[in-house]
């Protein structure tokens, strides 16, 4: 599998004018995402051994090919591409399909994306494995989506993904935040990840609008801000009538009270990490005190919405390149690597347009394709957006094997389209009933997705189509 070519340069017959500095912006912030989650993903979820036997020795300052196991106890073990990314960019780039020119759709984003990527989702986090699940059930709600313990789901899985709401607002006065918020409901319950959702999402507006990382002083102020945010969701008909009151039954606790708790929380936490900045003078030995202050290396608050988006904002400020601050946080083992490497890599991309990655990432000529409609979209100009089955009739595969199908002799990803077999052979399971199946669908992303032996049929209630029109009476 081997990547085309990429530029931060706008591609030959663009929207993009020259000189456009917000197209720069968005595409360098969303390729040195790919870039920190790719290189954080090696390092993810192993000790100093297990890196070792990763990278074959070499140390963890490029991208490279390396072993991984999917499919818990009955899978195989795979070889990744240089540059593959994780979970955190493959539900990046899932926000990213469900925005177009009418804003979010959050409707496909919760009932069509979420289950899908199950299929082929890599790294994938507890709760955000649970609500994709649940998702998946017939008339399932994104508002609704209550699975056992949802209400206390706290983790960074939503803020690692909404960068696109960003990147495709019109300006930076918070109008962004709803959208951060609706999504984040879609998988996460508890106020530290939605908070720590918005402020990842304002440290990146910021770096937007003005060119620079926020100070951790600044940071200080962007936290406090949000204690306003709760406005939001108190005053929308849905999540201030609905959701809201299922939290508080499911919780037995005041929602308005541990918002404010957690803003609170996160105001505490920047300042940790600002005491912790100023003792040593290396990045590394600086961001290896805020990694102790703050606990990230404790594996009860190892992928915590709040720590981590608040190491990702110290990095950005600290670091003097998005590489740099990449390569330290996929080092500092035993902390949230991928994560807080691409928030952070989100954030420095945004402020320097003259950094080019120094290996490509998967699918880079995708990620750039995306960044442009992303810009053209907060333009105000009309997209060619993501087309998606009819969501009224949709039904979700229903196990992970099942998203893979077949149409007239070809391969389709159920919700997603058309896809093409790719020249790396099938990894099968022992016993041959499931394999890992790399595919590359119509718009550019690259898959490893489960698959039966023999493939089922596409079902015709679920052709990603334009939706056909209505015949006047």
């Amino acid at each position: 599998m081997t990547n085309t070519n990429r530029t931060l340069s706008a591609q030959e017959g663009s929207f993009s004018e020259a000189g456009n500095n917000r197209t720069a912006q968005t595409r360098s912030s969303m390729l040195w995402a790919a870039y920190g989650d790719a290189l954080g993903f090696i390092s993810e979820l192993t000790d100093e051994q297990g890196l070792k036997r990763r990278t074959q020795g070499a140390p963890l300052d490029r991208l490279m090919d390396w072993k991984y196991w999917v499919g818990d106890h009955g899978g195989v073990d795979v070889v990744l591409p240089t540059g593959c990314w994780s979970d955190d960019t493959q539900l990046r780039m899932s926000v990213s399909r469900s925005i177009g020119n009418h804003g979010f759709d959050v409707e496909t984003f919760a009932r069509i994306e979420l289950p899908v990527w199950l299929s082929y989702g890599l790294g994938i986090g507890l709760a955000s494995e649970a609500a994709a699940k649940n998702m998946g059930l017939p008339n399932a709600l994104w508002y609704a989506n209550t699975f056992p313990w949802w209400y206390d789901a706290g983790g960074n899985g939503a803020a690692m993904r909404i960068q696109p709401h960003v990147w495709a607002s019109p300006g930076f006065d918070d109008s962004y935040l709803l959208d951060v918020i609706i999504d984040s409901v879609c998988t996460h319950g508890h106020p530290r990840a939605i908070v720590g959702a918005c402020f990842h999402a304002s440290t990146l507006a910021h770096c937007l609008n003005t060119g620079s990382a926020p100070t951790l002083d600044e940071c200080i102020a962007i936290a406090t801000k949000l204690s306003e945010v709760i406005s939001l969701i108190t005053s929308h008909q849905i999540l201030g009538d609905i959701w809201i009151g299922l939290w508080e039954q499911e919780s037995g606790k005041q929602f308005q009270q541990v918002w404010q708790n957690t803003v609170t929380e996160l105001c505490d936490t920047i300042k940790l990490a600002n005491a912790a900045a100023s003792a040593t003078s290396s990045l590394t030995d600086t961001y290896q005190a805020i990694t102790e202050q703050l606990g990230l290396a404790k594996q009860y608050q190892h992928g915590s919405g709040i720590l981590t988006t608040v190491a990702a904002a110290a990095l950005a400020v600290l670091a003097e390149s998005p590489y740099e601050a990449s390569k330290v946080a996929a080092n500092a083992i035993d902390t949230d690597t991928d994560t807080i490497a691409t928030m952070a890599g989100a954030l420095i991309g945004a402020c320097d347009t003259t950094s080019q990655p120094p290996e490509e990432v998967l699918d880079s000529n995708y990620l750039l394709n995306e960044a442009d409609r992303l810009t053209a979209i907060s333009q105000g100009k009309p997209m060619k957006n993501h087309l998606y089955p009819d969501t009224l009739t949709w039904i979700a595969p229903q196990t992970q094997a099942d998203a893979l199908v077949t149409e007239n002799g070809h391969l389709v990803v159920e919700g997603l389209g058309p896809a093409t077999e790719l020249d790396t052979p099938p990894a099968w399971t022992p016993r041959k009933n499931f394999a890992w199946q790399w595919v590359q669908t119509e718009f550019g992303q690259t898959l490893l997705i489960k698959r039966r032996p023999e493939l089922r049929s596409h079902k015709t209630n679920d052709n990603v189509d334009p939706p056909k029109p209505v015949a006047e009476s």
